[in-house]
Formats: C-alpha cells, structure tokens, sequence
C-alpha cells in the first residue's frame, strides 16, 4: 500500500525552518552539496545506514539536495507496504522530514512533513515501541508553529528520555536530549535548552554534538 506523497497540508512550518535543524551539527553543508548520489545508490544506503547518525545525516542531506531527490522518492514509495519492517518505513519518513527542512519552497514543506507522519503513523501502528517512529514524529512536530504539535514534541521526547536514563550505548540515544533542546533554543527558553544538554552530556559526556551546543 503505497501513501501518497502529496497528501493535504496539514502542518504550518516556521518560517526559515532549516536554521532551526537540530541535527545541522555534523556535516558539512558544501560538501554535501557537492556529492552526487544516484536514486538506486541512495535507497540502497538509507537501507543499511542508521539515519540518527553522524553518517546517515551527511547521508540524508546529500540525498535530499541532490537534484534526483524526487526520482529517489518515488522509488522509495513503492517498496513502503504495510508489510514493512517499521524501521523502514520510520526511515522513509525521516527522509522525507529531512527534505521537508531543507526545502526553500514552504509549499513543498507542508506537503512533504504531511506525507512523513503518514509513514510515521504506519510505522507506529505496526510496532508501537519503534524507536525511530516515535523520534522522527517528535522531531516533526517540534518543529511547526502549532503549539499543539509542539507540545505534543516535548512529551513525546520528555518520555523517551524518561525511559533511557539507564542506557549507555547506542549514539543515536543523544538525539532525545539534541531535539528537545533545539525545540526550547527556538522558543528563547535558552536555560532550558542548556538544562537538557547538560543533562545529555552526563550520559554522553563525549558526544561532540552536545559539547558544541554547550560552547556556543
């Protein structure tokens, strides 16, 4: 079952969004406008590359800002099903919300994040404790002037923190910590933006990310 892309607008996006990108900490945004990535080379690496990673960022932008962006869409669509894995389809989604950020063009923005928590909501509805689905919803909502979808950011986050206060492995675990922040550094609260990355840097004391934001 293939979702269509261009579903009705559904969120209203700030304005000048990409600034505001929480994870625009780790790639290079010249050099990643400058690599070529073919639509068959893209989906088979948004395969097998964890997108909540220093690796699969620079990926993702590199594939969003290559010119066959749409043409790697569409190839992506038609192998989503209900029938798959949940992080897949959360990927796909994410993919989606990358591109929705970094688009210049406000329309494409609110077409693309309506079509990303479709998938989310599918990856969800398949497996309710997908990591991905629950991040890349938060991570989406965080993001949008309505304050409902916004509020609903912070509990998801404020949750998913809540409950990996013991883990100690896994990069990809800081991400809670670099969003929930970046949400309340863009609303000014920046004493609460530094609480949670102070409070991410005592389980992830080397994460460069968080050791930036605490710099600036």
């Amino acid at each position: 079952m293939a979702l269509p892309l261009f579903a009705g607008a559904l969120f209203s996006l700030p304005a000048h969004a990409a600034p505001w990108v929480p994870w625009a900490f780790s790639w290079d945004r010249n050099e990643a406008t400058h690599q070529h990535v073919s639509p068959e080379q893209g989906l088979k690496k948004i395969k097998t590359t964890s997108l909540w990673s220093p690796e699969g960022e620079l990926l993702v932008v590199r594939l969003v800002k290559s010119k066959s962006f749409l043409k790697m869409v569409e190839m992506f669509e038609k192998e989503i099903s209900e029938k798959s894995n949940p992080e897949l389809i959360s990927r796909y989604g994410m993919l989606l919300t990358y591109g929705a950020y970094i688009s210049e063009d406000e329309g494409d923005m609110a077409q693309l994040t309506t079509a990303a928590d479709e998938y989310y909501d599918l990856a969800l509805s398949k497996d309710n404790t997908c990591w991905g689905g629950w991040l890349g919803k938060a991570t989406l909502y965080g993001f949008s002037k309505e304050r409902n979808l916004e509020a609903s950011s912070i509990k998801i986050l404020k949750s998913m923190i809540e409950a990996q206060q013991k883990t100690k492995s896994n990069w990809h675990h800081v991400y809670p910590y670099l969003v929930l922040g970046a949400i309340y550094e863009r609303k000014r609260d920046f004493l609460t933006a530094r609480e949670i990355w102070t409070e991410g840097l005592r389980h992830f004391p080397n994460n460069e990310a968080l050791n930036s934001k605490m710099a600036d």
